[in-house]
């Protein structure tokens, strides 16, 4: 007897994923869904850094969720990010890769001598 059962069906890749950098310690991310059949979203990133641009996985979100803050970046540092639907099949391929920077930790201003 031979399995008659369709494959299964990863979800479709997000698109339009956006970064930008809010002050020196966070980035948000924004992205469209495109498709239905997704469970959520794995958020993932690399640093210039690492090696070939390893991407990690730093978060993930629910159904309908398609924006993610990280909080765990550091000033003056650039980052990759991308981000993969996924559903019980598995993970979509990857959205685009978007590039953001982090700008210079801002610094206390000296006390009024006055």
């Amino acid at each position: 007897m031979t399995d008659r059962s369709s494959p299964p069906v990863l979800p479709s890749a997000p698109v339009d994923l956006v970064a930008v950098a809010i002050g020196d310690c966070q980035v948000i991310l924004a992205w469209t869904e495109c498709g239905a059949g997704g469970l959520g979203f794995r958020i993932e990133r690399a640093d210039c850094h690492s090696p070939c641009k390893e991407f990690v996985e730093i978060g993930k979100v629910g159904r309908y969720v398609t924006a993610f803050r990280d909080g765990s970046v550091d000033p003056r540092t650039t980052y990759h990010y991308r981000v993969h639907a996924w559903n019980a099949s598995g993970d979509s391929s990857p959205s685009n890769v978007v590039e953001v920077t982090t700008p210079k930790a801002e610094t206390e201003l000296p006390a009024d001598k006055g």
